[in-house]
């Protein structure tokens, strides 16, 4: 028995309560066919995975904000977030979540994961 069961329980109970059933499709980049062309990969691969995330407004963070500005580029607002928790996969920026008929791109992923359990997912995406 692991020291953060209860906790992966609860957010699990949540999310399912809460949250809805979506598709996360994993991106498998294809393994190059000839050694000597690494460049020259195969076409990468999808499986789809049952998941269920609940969303939320993403935070507007200053500090994020603030990034933003110095690096340049927009300053993003109104964005979406979501909440998942423990899954059999690993979660990865090249995937993408099918939410209803709506394709959704992934462009942050934090984990709450202490002693190495994953916990929680806090995944933003683009719209």
């Amino acid at each position: 028995m692991a020291q953060f069961d209860r906790q992966i329980a609860t957010a699990l109970r949540l999310i399912a309560k809460y949250g809805q059933a979506v598709t996360w499709k994993t991106v498998t980049d294809g393994a190059p066919v000839d050694p000597n062309q690494p460049w020259l990969p195969t076409e990468a691969a999808d499986t789809n995975n049952a998941a269920t995330i609940c969303f939320v407004p993403a935070k507007d963070n200053e500090w994020r904000k603030l990034l933003a500005y110095l690096k340049g580029t927009e300053v993003p607002a109104g964005k979406l977030a979501g909440l998942m928790g423990q899954v059999s996969f690993t979660p990865s920026l090249k995937d993408v979540v099918v939410r209803g008929s709506k394709t959704l791109r992934i462009t942050n992923i934090d984990l709450l994961s202490p002693n190495g359990q994953a916990i929680l997912y806090t995944i933003e995406f683009e719209e």
